[in-house]
């Protein structure tokens, strides 16, 4: 089927197209930044601005005395420890040293060694008696490691406390600057999903539809994919309310048009055949007829095997006729004959 729309219209029309989604794309862009940025504009929210200050300080200069006094008592059993442990060597070594010695003098029965026996013997419990020495200093300082960890894990309790003392005050700040953030985003958003209901409800035919039409891609993509991710927990259903009611207001608006179209189709067919093909343009007669749709009545054209259709089964329009110079079958919408390229006689009925 020959098709009436020109050449270049219809590389202007893709390109119109692809002007669209650019501009939707910077648009949605620039828009995405915007949504993003707006927290910056407040001050961040947290727990510890609604604890008490006085009381917060205090236990902080508490739990530091203890933790100070608690490392120096660390550091001071560090020490013993390494020393214990020293101790412990000595006193083994020397008990293995005094053991062979028994067991050589065993064997030699000398009762002059007698006083080195002594000797030997106090000079173990001296090592011994050393060992215990640093073994007490270590109770000593456990003992009084102890209440030290205590009170902290009680300071740290305490801290504790004053958090979750503080959490709902924080809780009810965040939920009310969530809300101050989320009614800007809204404020941003909602108008430009507003302002494209209203292009395509009242300028879809304007010679700036393109451009309106990107906007329209934008701002439905800004409101219902963009600014998910920023949706509080009750932000659905603002989100789904509003998109209930574009659902409602398109709804109406497009059953009110169906209505109107029909009524107007009614009233065209009822008009003669001449009346009719004066409210078709040229363009518009080619398009549906490529589309193998009648032009007067919008319904589809009815084709038999075997036989030519010329006339509209619907509304009797007639579709094809002869030219009248060589009698060749054409569409009766052309202006000229394909054959001969005579001027078509009903070129005025056809429209322009």
């Amino acid at each position: 089927m020959i098709k009436g729309a020109r050449v270049p219209e219809r590389a202007y029309l893709i390109v119109l197209w692809a002007v669209s989604v650019i501009f939707a794309g910077f648009i949605v862009g620039f828009g995405n930044l915007v949504i993003g940025d707006l927290p910056q504009i407040e001050t961040t929210v947290s727990p510890d601005q609604f604890v008490d200050k006085t009381r917060d300080k205090a236990l902080q200069r508490e739990l530091k005395q203890a933790e100070d006094r608690r490392g120096a008592i660390d550091d001071k059993l560090q020490i013993a420890r390494l020393q214990l442990e020293q101790a412990r060597r000595a006193s083994q070594t020397a008990t293995e040293t005094f053991q062979a010695w028994i067991q050589t003098r065993s064997a030699t029965t000398d009762p002059q060694q007698d006083p080195e026996v002594v000797q030997r013997t106090r000079r173990l419990e001296q090592l011994k008696g050393n060992e215990r020495v640093i073994q007490g200093r270590i109770n000593t300082l456990e003992n009084e490691r102890l209440p030290l960890e205590q009170r902290a894990t009680a300071l740290r309790q305490e801290q504790n406390d004053l958090q979750d003392a503080a959490y709902p005050a924080f809780e009810k700040a965040l939920f009310w600057q969530e809300l101050r953030i989320f009614l800007l985003r809204l404020a941003l958003t909602l108008p430009m999903l507003l302002l494209a209901a209203w292009l395509v409800a009242k300028r879809r035919k304007g010679a700036y539809w393109p451009l309106s039409r990107g906007f329209v891609i934008a701002a439905v993509f800004v409101f219902f994919v963009e600014l998910v991710p920023y949706l509080p927990s009750y932000g659905g259903y603002i989100r789904y309310g509003v998109g209930i009611l574009l659902t409602v207001a398109a709804g109406h608006f497009l059953i009110k048009n169906m209505r109107h179209y029909l009524e107007k189709r009614r009233e065209v067919e009822a008009q003669a055949e001449e009346e009719r093909r004066k409210l078709v343009s040229h363009d518009e007669a080619f398009k549906k007829m490529s589309a193998k749709v009648c032009p007067g009545c919008d319904r589809p054209i009815a084709a038999m095997e075997g036989s030519e259709t010329n006339f509209c089964v619907h509304c009797g329009m007639t579709l094809f006729n002869h030219c009248s110079k060589c009698d060749a079958r054409k569409m009766a919408f052309f202006r000229y004959c394909m054959a001969c390229g005579s001027p078509a006689q009903d070129a005025a009925k056809a429209g322009t």
